[in-house]
């Protein structure tokens, strides 16, 4: 007979796994709106807009963002939001 200790017979049956996101970025790409062929599709077809400008867009937009800092709000997580072209890394290391 093989005498075990606790720590074994635990080892043996336990698994513990842990996973954990330190940070997460959010960036949005549509390549349908990349050109200005979808950009007009989307605006005057989608949206209904005679006109294709940037200005109807920019209310969509600012929903997004409105929505995503409640979220984080509602979920207790701390938001960061970065100025163009800032190394997120460089900010979320510090």
């Amino acid at each position: 007979m093989i005498t075990q200790n606790v720590a074994e017979i635990i080892r043996h049956h336990v698994t513990l796994e842990v996973e954990g996101i330190d940070r997460m970025y959010l960036n949005a790409y549509v390549p349908g709106l990349q050109t200005e062929g979808g950009f007009v599709h989307f605006v005057r077809d989608h949206m209904g807009y005679p006109i294709a400008s940037t200005a109807v867009v920019a209310p969509l937009s600012d929903g997004f963002v409105r929505a995503i800092e409640q979220f984080a709000r509602n979920q207790g997580v701390d938001l960061v939001t970065f100025a163009k072209d800032q190394r997120k890394d460089d900010l979320a290391g510090a």
